[in-house]
């Protein structure tokens, strides 16, 4: 498995978004999904977190999600973080799965406030928020 940055988002951000960076996940030569590290800081990410990622529907099952995240720690302390804050919605199992996979402790489950609501798809009114030790 391998990840490859294929952007870097700095300039025209909406309103509250922060640079980030968007990797492809590779696995034998085919693109299985993308993750997403936004840099800023636990406040500006509190909901959203700073990792987020996507497996596509033929690919899940294979921990994917959890093997890029690991590729993607050394780039995130790098960038000078010790930890980071993942987040998802309660009833996403596998999005917790992986989550509870990288020994991510939970924060809380805090309903999004609606000022930062439009951010998220309809329904994703609450979230429950991790932080990922990255020097453990």
């Amino acid at each position: 498995m391998e990840i490859k940055q294929i952007d870097f988002i700095k300039d025209n951000l909406l309103p509250n978004f922060t640079p980030y960076y968007i990797y492809a996940i590779y696995e034998k030569g085919k693109q299985v999904g993308t993750l997403v590290f936004r840099l800023g800081s636990d406040q500006q990410h509190y909901y959203d977190g700073h990792i987020a990622y996507t497996i596509d529907e033929d690919y899940r099952g294979h921990h994917y999600a959890y093997q890029a995240c690991l590729l993607l720690k050394g780039e995130i302390i790098k960038h000078g973080y010790d930890h980071v804050l993942v987040t998802c919605d309660p009833d996403n199992i596998a999005s917790k799965k992986t989550i509870q996979k990288l020994k991510a402790k939970l924060l809380s489950v805090e309903e999004v406030p609606k000022r930062y609501r439009k951010m998220f798809a309809p329904g994703e009114n609450v979230k429950e928020i991790y932080r990922w030790e990255l020097m453990s």
